[in-house]
């Protein structure tokens, strides 16, 4: 079972060294986070079917960052878990997650 609360912190986490430049996203997170960004856009809910989508293209699964793969990965995960992605946890955990694409999604590429 995928724990709502890590994935949340970890999302978090990911977050805040983003947004204080301890965490630099390369190219392949940036690419991972606009295609999901993507599916986002239309205003459907996130599945995991699409996150593991987003992470069968090879450049992406073989240069993003590994927390960040992870991550996504566990996201996936809870999202498969049918009624239990809908729990309060779940859904928080996931919207941080989502938060956190937002923001790689809008981010400038390093040296920009």
């Amino acid at each position: 079972m995928h724990v709502p609360e890590e994935i949340r912190t970890e999302a978090a986490a990911l977050i805040d060294h983003h947004a204080l430049g301890l965490w630099k996203p390369n190219d392949a997170d940036r690419q991972a986070a606009v295609a999901l960004y993507r599916f986002l856009e239309t205003g459907q809910p996130l599945t995991g079917e699409q996150i593991r989508s987003a992470l069968a293209h090879a450049e992406t699964a073989a240069d993003a960052d590994q927390r960040l793969l992870k991550l996504l990965q566990e996201a996936a995960g809870l999202l498969d878990e049918g009624p239990a992605a809908e729990a309060p946890a779940a859904r928080d955990a996931v919207d941080h997650v989502c938060l956190l694409l937002d923001a790689l999604a809008l981010s400038r590429p390093a040296g920009q």
